[in-house]
């Protein structure tokens, strides 16, 4: 039973760092194309933004719990302290950023004004600088469960 749930926290921490790398380079790419004018721009913002976290919280929530049952804490203790303390932190930063950062800038970005002042600026560099460290410590909790298993000597 405990393969099932390495699996899983393998596959799900895997699924979330491709789906956050693929958020980033199309939103980029959308944010750069001068195809779409700020109005265009804003509206992708807004609806891919929620999917995000939602697909975040889902997925990192269960690479956690499926990881701190597939990883054999008795056998394997370092592994599933860095497996845990990992994403209880990537956890705690998305939702500091699901609050303070992300939910200031959905405000700004849906307001009809349009405007993008100083605050916004702000708030999107926090949101990179955020998002950065939280894709990093999912790559080191992949890492971390995907790492072959410590085999116990033969006797």
């Amino acid at each position: 039973m405990k393969r099932i749930f390495l699996t899983l926290a393998r596959f799900t921490l895997a699924a979330w760092i491709g789906a956050a790398a693929l958020f980033v380079v199309t939103s980029i790419a959308e944010q750069r194309s001068p195809a779409f004018g700020s109005d265009v721009k804003n509206v992708l913002a807004a609806l891919r933004f929620p999917s995000y976290y939602a697909f975040g919280f889902v997925l990192v929530g269960l690479g956690l719990v499926s990881g701190m049952i597939g990883i054999d804490r008795s056998h394997d203790g370092r592994r599933w302290w860095a497996l845990v303390g990992s994403l209880v932190l990537v956890l705690l930063l998305m939702s500091i950023d699901y609050f303070t950062i992300y939910s200031p800038l959905y405000a700004i970005v849906t307001d009809p004004s349009g405007v993008r002042d100083a605050r916004f600026l702000q708030l999107h560099r926090w949101s990179e600088q955020i998002n950065t460290v939280d894709f990093t410590l999912c790559v080191i909790a992949a890492i971390t469960v995907c790492w072959p298993e410590k085999r116990l000597p033969n006797p």
